[in-house]
C-alpha cells in the first residue's frame, strides 16, 4: 500500500528540491560565505529552511498512509504542536547532520585515500578493530 503515498512523497521532495535551490542561492547572496566552515554553515542552514518549506507533505503522506480501518479526518489527524515540533526537530536534525558531513568529508577522503596507498596497514587496522569491538562486546 506504500504507492498510496507515491504522489505526496513526490510532490514534497520537488518541494524539498526547489526549496533547497532557492533558499541556497538566497543564502549565498546574504551571507556570502567565503571560508569552507561559513560554506557548511550556510548549506546547514539551507538544509533546515528547505526541511521547513517542504514539511506540509510529510503530513500529508502520513495522513494518506492512515489505515482505513484507523482514519481520522484531518482536523482530528493534523495536531499543530505536535507537527512544530516533529517539523523543527527533524529539520534540525538534517541541517546539522549535512552541515557536520559537509565539514568531515574533507578528511574522510584524505583517511580514504591513505587507506588506499597503504592496504596493508588499513587492513591490519581493520582486523584489529574489528577484534577489538569482538572483546568489548562479551564484556
Amino acid at each position: 500500500l506504500l504507492y498510496q503515498a507515491y504522489i505526496p512523497t513526490v510532490t514534497r521532495d520537488i518541494i524539498y528540491g526547489w526549496a533547497r535551490g532557492a533558499v541556497g542561492n538566497a543564502m549565498d547572496s546574504v551571507m556570502a560565505p567565503e571560508t569552507f566552515n561559513m560554506k557548511a554553515v550556510c548549506f546547514g542552514i539551507t538544509v533546515f529552511l528547505a526541511c521547513i518549506i517542504s514539511s506540509p507533505g510529510n503530513e500529508w503522506r502520513g495522513f494518506t498512509l492512515q489505515p482505513k480501518e484507523r482514519k481520522l479526518p484531518f482536523n482530528e489527524y493534523f495536531k499543530p504542536v505536535n507537527y512544530m515540533r516533529s517539523t523543527g526537530v527533524g529539520a534540525c536534525i538534517m541541517g546539522i547532520a549535512l552541515c557536520v558531513g559537509m565539514l568531515v568529508t574533507p578528511y574522510a577522503e584524505a583517511l580514504f585515500a591513505y587507506a588506499k596507498e597503504n592496504a596493508m596497514m588499513s587492513l591490519l587496522v581493520l582486523v584489529v578493530a574489528c577484534v577489538a569491538v569482538g572483546a568489548m562486546s562479551r564484556k
